[in-house]
């Protein structure tokens, strides 16, 4: 058996209805492009967010501008977004026309409260928390009320997040608005795809708007009051959202169970100093465990421990390698360079993630503990 980091799941009796949907709208009842089912899917997804509104794209980039858009971010504009991300997170800013402010992460691969403070100026307009892997930051509450206090908006990036908690609230529904993704890595897929969540009636409305090609969304009559582009989600994603949303809780309760093996049988390891676990709160958190992080304390040559493992058809990887401010584009644009935020570059080169998902049993789990423990 070939254990990868991530594989899309869908029960067998889901992918019978999914068909069996697609084909009447092959046969033409219905629409391909967004229509019923996309209004479905956003309605629903935004009953389980908890938030009054989501708005569904084509991807999670796609959100992200949308979103930055929406909110009258431009030139001269700056957005604080933490260095351990995906470059979306990144580059939906430039594209936006503002600048991105890279800043340090802490040991938990989270936004460094104190070092964002720091890098808060008259220009910052947003700050972007990423929940990285599936985890909501405990502080994420004191960095709301900090941010309100100072006029600066609060947007989740939470393309790792789907089904995670903090304190009984979903990702999703903590700040101004959130960005999510449905590409085929992530604990609920459509392939393709990404959705926006918020509560904000204006923002919403816009975010729709710019969605649509700059339609109206309020006329009758065809008309265009933005400027948009076309970034909507088709009844085909929409149908498969609509099957991994129903499942989605099950799929993180059983994410749960394979990370519960993992952290026992590495935890004598840990003990040991010889690697570290993200610790977190579980009475009043929900670890949707998109990636299970392991950080190695002694040197360890983690791609020496990745050759080893893939002979045992076990993928291991780390992410994101190099950090956004040290990608090639970033470095082009705003003149980083490595030494700027040193203690997430030193961070970042000592993690490792082991395959978490669907297909990826219990059982499983302790093979590959034990394959890991021979090579850490």
């Amino acid at each position: 058996m070939k254990y990868n980091t991530a594989f899309p799941y869908f029960p067998e009796e889901e992918i019978k209805i999914i068909l069996h949907e697609f084909g009447k709208l092959l046969e033409g009842d219905g629409q391909l492009s967004m229509g019923k089912y996309v209004e479905d899917f956003e309605q629903k997804f935004a009953a389980y967010i908890g938030s009054r509104y989501a708005i569904a794209t084509t991807s999670c980039t796609a959100a992200l501008e949308t979103l930055l858009r929406a909110a009258k971010i431009g030139v001269d504009d700056e957005v604080i977004i933490p260095c351990q991300t995906f470059i979306a997170t990144a580059s939906s800013v430039v594209r936006c026309g503002a600048k991105p402010v890279f800043a340090e992460i802490n040991d938990n691969f989270f936004l460094d409260f104190e070092d964002m403070k720091s890098r808060v100026t008259s220009k910052t307009k947003a700050v972007i928390m990423v929940h990285f892997a599936g985890l909501i930051d405990y502080k994420i509450f004191e960095i709301r009320k900090w941010l309100k206090g100072n006029g600066i908006l609060l947007i989740e990036d939470a393309a790792h997040a789907h089904g995670a908690s903090r304190s009984d609230m979903k990702a999703g529904n903590i700040g101004e608005a959130a960005a999510f993704s449905f590409y085929s890595t992530k604990n609920m897929t459509t392939g393709e795809g990404g959705m926006i969540t918020t509560s904000n009636n204006r923002l919403a409305e816009s975010c729709a708007s710019i969605r649509d090609r700059g339609l109206d969304q309020n006329a009758n009559v065809e008309i265009f009051s933005e400027l948009g582009t076309n970034q909507r989600l088709s009844e085909v994603q929409a149908l498969m959202g609509l099957s991994q949303l129903k499942y989605l809780d099950e799929f993180v309760n059983h994410r749960n169970k394979v990370a519960e093996v993992y952290k026992k049988c590495l935890q004598p390891f840990a003990d040991a100093g010889r690697v570290r676990m993200i610790e977190y709160e579980e009475s009043s958190s929900v670890h949707a465990y998109w990636r299970y992080i392991v950080f190695m304390l002694k040197n360890q040559n983690r791609s020496q421990i990745q050759e080893r493992m893939s002979m045992h058809s076990v993928r291991i990887d780390w992410a994101y390698q190099p950090l956004v401010h040290l990608q090639p584009i970033m470095k082009s644009l705003f003149n980083t360079h490595q030494g700027d935020l040193p203690f997430s570059e030193k961070l970042a080169e000592t993690h490792l993630c082991l395959p978490i998902h669907m297909n990826v049993s219990v059982e499983n789990a302790k093979f590959i503990s034990k394959k890991i423990i021979e090579y850490l």
